[in-house]
């Protein structure tokens, strides 16, 4: 039998790993000119994309990658921001993308740069302004106005008092116009609804991982981008992809990434689930070699690994080599619990592994005659969100991002036959937060008590 560290060695020395090292620590100007995390670039950088007058060759089409991610997201009126979207380029007009706007001059045009420079003592800037005429097709007299306005947040929290300021002033402002308020944020940050993460369902916030893939890898991959406008792209991406200091969290993640760290898993799930076992242990010679390999000699491309299997839900656990009293273990429930409330009435779904209680919970829907097959249609996304590109149920064993189920399990329907698809290579606390979800739509209240008494932690 091997030993721990000639696994690690075969790991480490995997042509994948190399390739994932190489990728991290390619050089980056944001990460030289110490300017990764500083929102002025990112607010700089958005505007520059977004503005079609730009010599990244683009036009529109970063506008309307842009308006596409925001219909993702948006709680209503997905119809409509993507109507836009999709319009003819011919019929936008006048275009005017502003970096870092005060919103009390928002009345005041660019060129009155005195006015500008005029106090106020009611600060607020947004970080881009972009504001553009849409002429309607069938009668170019009719023309409306559209503003985007996009607040960044790269590590600072969002602020709901200033998203309530922004919201009233542009309801005075813009009454008579359509107006889009934009949060761009870390996922960390988005919560159940935009309502819950910036006080008012006026706002709709995407994440940065959305930004990525929705809008920056879709232009990279443009044939029409300038070739001196595409290494600034792939430069912002990458600052994406670096944690911030010694945070954990990263913004942003890219498909080659995920590739990689998807391919190294597959191969040497073994390696990782003996660092996992050996962090929860107590100290030992060898315990601190695995320590020094994985915290500090390849730092970055493990910490890399172990963003994306979480970000990912593949896997149970991952490792941590927290000192005891600092570090929280996962250890597994012997039988996953959940407590249902239908009708004045009762009762518990019991299950020894996930892809039971994902059958044993469409089961009872269908008994209970509970909308089901809609839901399954639209795809139910996995954890206790709708955000995200991985599905937990589907109709088919694709993920919303395109990528195959990693591991399948099939249930088939009691009343038509048909087969729903069930994503089971996720950890059962995810698992619970999905179905809680799914019967949560559909009128039935659910109580998890392994996750609310913190068993299993």
């Amino acid at each position: 039998m091997k030993s721990l560290k000639r696994m690690l060695f075969e790991l480490t020395m995997d042509k994948d790993f190399v390739a994932l090292k190489f990728l991290i620590d390619r050089p980056n100007v944001f990460h030289v000119a110490g300017a990764t995390h500083l929102e002025t670039w990112h607010s700089r950088f958005l505007s520059w994309l977004l503005d079609p007058t730009e010599r990244h060759m683009l036009g529109y089409y970063p506008f309307q990658r842009f308006l596409m991610a925001v219909a993702d997201s948006a709680d209503e009126d997905i119809d409509e921001i993507t109507d836009i979207a999709m319009l003819n380029v011919k019929q936008f007009r006048n275009p005017e993308v502003v970096a870092e706007k005060d919103i009390n001059k928002l009345t005041i045009t660019e060129q009155d740069t005195l006015e500008e420079m005029v106090p106020s003592d009611d600060k607020g800037r947004l970080d881009v302004f972009f504001k553009v005429n849409i002429v309607d097709d069938s009668d170019s007299s009719v023309v409306k106005k559209l503003i985007l306005a996009v607040e960044q947040k790269v590590y600072a929290r969002v602020d709901v008092n200033q998203c309530h300021k922004y919201l009233r002033k542009f309801e005075d402002t813009y009454q008579d116009e359509q107006f889009l308020l934009v949060g761009l944020v870390p996922k960390s940050q988005m919560k159940e609804t935009n309502e819950a993460t910036f006080g008012s369902s006026s706002w709709i916030g995407i994440d940065y991982q959305q930004l990525v893939d929705i809008v920056l890898m879709p232009c990279l991959e443009n044939p029409d981008l300038n070739i001196y406008a595409k290494p600034i792209i792939q430069q912002y991406l990458d600052a994406l992809r670096m944690p911030y200091k010694g945070k954990r969290e990263k913004l942003a993640t890219i498909e080659e990434e995920r590739i990689l760290v998807r391919s190294l898993y597959d191969r040497f799930e073994d390696v990782f689930k003996a660092i996992i076992k050996i962090a929860a242990e107590e100290e030992s010679e060898e315990r601190n070699y695995v320590k020094t390999v994985v915290n500090d000699t390849y730092e970055e491309v493990f910490r890399t690994i172990k963003w994306i299997l979480d970000e990912q839900n593949d896997v149970e656990e991952t490792w941590n080599f927290a000192n005891p009293f600092q570090r929280t273990i996962y250890r597994r429930w012997d039988e996953l619990r959940l407590i249902l409330n239908h009708k004045n009435e009762a009762f518990l779904m019991v299950a020894d592994n996930v892809p039971d209680l994902f059958k044993n919970t469409l089961r009872w829907m269908e008994e209970q005659n509970l909308p089901l097959r809609d839901q399954i249609e639209e795809g139910i996304i996995l954890g206790g969100g709708n955000r995200g590109n991985r599905f937990a149920i589907a109709l088919q064993p694709i993920h919303k991002n395109r990528n195959k189920f990693a591991s399948i399990h099939t249930y088939a329907s009691i009343h038509t036959g048909e087969i729903y698809y069930i994503e089971t290579k996720i950890n059962p606390m995810s698992a619970m937060k999905t179905i809680a979800k799914l019967l949560g739509n559909s009128g039935v209240s659910v109580e998890t008590p392994l996750l609310e008494d913190g068993e299993g932690f």
